[in-house]
């Protein structure tokens, strides 16, 4: 098995200290809250890494752990289940969660000894419940050393119909997985769900040309972040995942941001020019209303959402990144604004693209949710295509690979509404990125981007 490379400035030895031990306590913690309560990882792991004193480097193996366990969860139960002689179903959380912290460590983490792994979950187990239960977790997991688990190949799973395994071994809901089979086929299912399970690599945007992006990629570079600039798409590059990279000055200066290259095609695809009026309907956390307003100087761009909570987000990134675009709280299926120019529609989706970055949604999404997503998001577009002008372009994106609720909804917008027609995404960006009925669709194993989705639709009267 392949074991993951910890970040270049954690390097672990034999010696556990109290801060490493107390970064991993607090991992234990975070997965916890997780699975018990109802935010989501990436809220969980902001508030609490907000709050401690932790150097950087532990911060990021906080969030390496976290991430890991969530995504490789089922995984890490099949084979605790073999060791653990009990029903672990049945186990306290905390427990669960130092076990399931402590195999992955064991199975994907390199420059770990084991058995300061091992001596490190037995002491938070101590700490926390006792004597019996260390004893416990200290035979589970030596259990866990002396007979690795061989797990079959995936193919030989999927040849057998054995989704039930083969769910436990990709670590995925079965459901999800049946649905890829269907859709796409045995070797792209297979290779969509090893795409969402790699530590997805982090994509910045260099704006504000005044700052000189030559000076930008020098300080990432003297960080040792090392940008690799995307082909086809101007100023954004992959850079490693790095926690320090927001403390850094040009990040502070709105030098650079963080976004996804997908969600720059959808910008690029609306082709916004100078002086429009555009409104984008569910606009936080910001990221697509600023690069509209900083590729269309002197436009007017409305950020419409309906938290205002998640609209002081677009605030900030608009103070940060030097953007004047006004903000209103509204309910995208009702809002009633000027005449457009651009109307974009990034839709509230399943969010079944993004499952590498948003690690615990695979575990949280029902196959249900996603005809209650649709009916929602032909809502939110009956109310853009009003917001129109004659000759107005409506941009209808997500961030799911579901068809449903992507070549679905699209196709029943351009039935419903006659007088828009499809623009072909290939017009505005890289055909790359694009299927053969002109539609933006991306997938991580094949763009080496988010999974995404996108359609240029114009408004003819």
């Amino acid at each position: 098995m392949n074991k993951l490379p910890m970040p270049d400035a954690i390097t672990p030895k034999p010696s556990a200290g109290s801060r490493r031990l107390t970064a991993r306590g607090l991992v234990c913690k975070i997965l916890t809250e997780a699975e018990t309560g109802q935010a989501y990882l990436d809220q969980i792991l902001e508030k609490h890494l907000s709050r401690t004193r932790l150097p950087e480097r532990d911060k990021a193996l906080v969030t390496a752990i976290a991430n890991g366990v969530t995504r490789r969860r089922s995984r890490l139960d099949a084979e605790l289940m073999r060791h653990f002689r009990r029903n672990f179903d049945g186990a306290r959380p905390l427990l669960k969660n130092i076990l399931r912290s402590a195999l992955f460590q064991l199975r994907y983490l390199d420059r770990v000894p084991s058995y300061a792994v091992v001596n490190e979950a037995v002491s938070l187990a101590r700490t926390q419940f006792g004597e019996g239960l260390a004893r416990l977790c200290n035979a589970v997991l030596r259990s866990a050393l002396r007979e690795p688990y061989d797990w079959p190949a995936p193919e030989r799973l999927l040849a057998a119909g054995d989704f039930q395994r083969l769910a436990q071994a990709l670590s995925y809901p079965e459901w999800l997985l049946r649905r890829w089979h269907e859709l796409y086929g045995s070797a792209e299912m297979l290779a969509l769900a090893d795409a969402f399970n790699q530590i997805p690599e982090l994509t910045i945007r260099l704006t504000r040309p005044e700052l000189h992006h030559e000076t930008v990629l020098a300080e990432l570079a003297a960080a040792n972040v090392q940008g690799r600039a995307i082909d086809g798409l101007p100023h954004f590059y992959h850079v490693p995942s790095q926690h320090h990279i927001a403390a850094l000055e040009s990040f502070k200066a709105g030098a650079f941001t963080m976004q996804d290259a997908s969600a720059g095609l959808v910008a690029h695809l609306a082709a916004p020019a100078p002086g429009e009026t555009i409104i984008d309907l569910c606009a936080a956390p910001g990221g697509k209303a600023l690069h509209l307003a900083e590729l269309a100087p002197n436009a007017r761009v409305i950020a419409v959402d309906q938290s205002p909570n998640r609209l002081r987000l677009v605030q900030e990134a608009a103070q940060r990144l030097h953007c004047e675009i006004e903000l209103i709280a509204a309910d995208a299926r009702t809002f009633s604004g000027p005449a457009a120019d651009l109307v974009l529609v990034d839709a509230p989706c399943s969010g079944l693209g993004v499952l590498g970055k948003r690690s615990d949604l695979r575990w949280r999404r029902r196959p249900e949710d996603i005809p209650q997503l649709v009916a929602l998001q032909k809502e939110i577009l009956q109310n853009a295509a009003t917001l129109l002008k004659p000759g107005g372009r409506l941009i209808y994106s997500t961030c799911t690979t579901e068809p449903a609720e992507n070549q679905g909804v699209a196709t029943w917008f351009l039935e419903q509404y006659p007088n828009f027609n499809l623009q072909p995404a290939q017009q505005f960006i890289p055909a790359r990125f694009c299927d053969a009925a002109g539609f933006v669709a991306t997938f991580p194993h094949r763009h080496g981007v988010d999974g995404s989705f996108a359609a240029h639709l114009k408004k003819l009267s």
